[in-house]
């Protein structure tokens, strides 16, 4: 079981990833923007974070520098839609796990995150 968040501004894809991840076993919280997830306090207890890329306010991007700076280490998984080319090439240069387009297949999706942990906890 992994502590995953999930930061996208729109809830009904928020909520669909928090009730899938949860029923797969993971715990799951759910953000509507990056500003709220930094202010929460919980990054320190987080396996792996899921970001949406527009968000109003700092962009999933973004968040995913700040990450890479406060908490190296931590995988980001990058579920969005919008998939161009340019977001996708800088998101994994950024050191994203994984990229994928809306709607994402839910096995992907969570075969994404079982290795990303698993990858997160031997490293």
């Amino acid at each position: 079981m992994a502590f995953v968040v999930i930061i996208d501004d729109d809830g009904n894809v928020r909520y669909g990833l928090q009730n899938l991840l949860e029923s797969a076993g993971h715990h799951a919280v759910g953000f509507e923007s990056a500003e709220d997830f930094l202010g929460s306090g919980l990054r320190e207890a987080v396996d792996c974070a899921v970001l949406d890329i527009n968000m109003p306010g700092m962009s999933g991007l973004d968040l995913q520098q700040v990450l890479a700076e406060r908490h190296p280490g931590m995988p980001v998984i990058f579920v969005t839609a919008h998939s161009d080319q340019e977001s996708k090439t800088r998101a994994l240069s950024g050191g994203a796990f994984a990229f994928f387009g809306k709607p994402v297949q839910e096995d992907d999706l969570l075969q994404s995150i079982a290795a990303a942990v698993k990858g997160a906890q031997r490293g």
